[in-house]
């Protein structure tokens, strides 16, 4: 039975973002430069790049399987269509669906077996709302629906820990050591937050 797994903000062939976030595919004189200059107009080189993307693809492939369903939540790349084509066609998953995220560009659109801008999708009886921005109320929300989205890159951590009944997570690279996270990994994530959910809802009620 194939299985569904969700990445976000992989960024393939963005040399900015490995410094930006302090991705952990800096060379040792990348990383001093990047504590103490992170948005400067200096540049990663080609060899970090190469290594950030094979690492990442390399993390798909070793966990997704042919017959698996790969939901991409927002930014694949920002490289031209013939380079994003390659990445893709490394991803040895059939079937990859893209969340369009504010880095990908509408050429993608026939790469992927699946784009939207958000929606629903169901697994399993659970339905899960896919956006690559994070919301704070999204449809069926009230009702149970998870939300999952990237976009931030970590940064709404803390913020979603402050609030146990809150059925969402972040599933950009950056917070899932840089390799996608299955539906039962996301599940488990949500189990304890469905029981305060549910006792948050069933408190309304009384």
């Amino acid at each position: 039975m194939s299985q569904i797994w969700f990445t976000a903000d992989l960024h393939l062939g963005h040399g900015n973002i490995i410094k930006y976030c302090n991705r952990p595919f800096l060379s040792d004189s990348e990383r001093e430069q990047a504590m103490h200059d992170r948005c400067g107009g200096w540049s990663v080189s080609s060899e970090t790049v190469h290594s950030h993307d094979d690492a990442l693809i390399d993390a798909i492939n070793e966990q997704v399987a042919e017959t698996d369903v790969l939901w991409v939540v927002g930014d694949f790349s920002l490289a031209p269509l013939e380079q994003a084509t390659a990445y893709r066609d490394r991803i040895r998953c059939r079937e990859v669906n893209l969340v369009w995220g504010n880095h990908d560009l509408p050429s993608y659109k026939d790469i992927f077996q699946r784009t939207m801008e958000q929606g629903m999708i169901k697994h399993q009886g659970q339905k899960i709302w896919l956006n690559h921005y994070p919301m704070r109320s999204w449809d069926k929300s009230f009702h149970g629906a998870w939300h999952l989205y990237g976009h931030v890159h970590g940064r709404l951590q803390e913020e979603d820990a402050a609030n146990p009944r809150l059925l969402a997570r972040d599933v950009g690279v950056d917070v899932t050591d840089y390799r996608p996270l299955s539906f039962e990994e996301v599940a488990d994530y949500m189990a304890p937050r469905v029981k305060a959910f549910r006792k948050w809802k069933n408190g309304l009620e009384e």
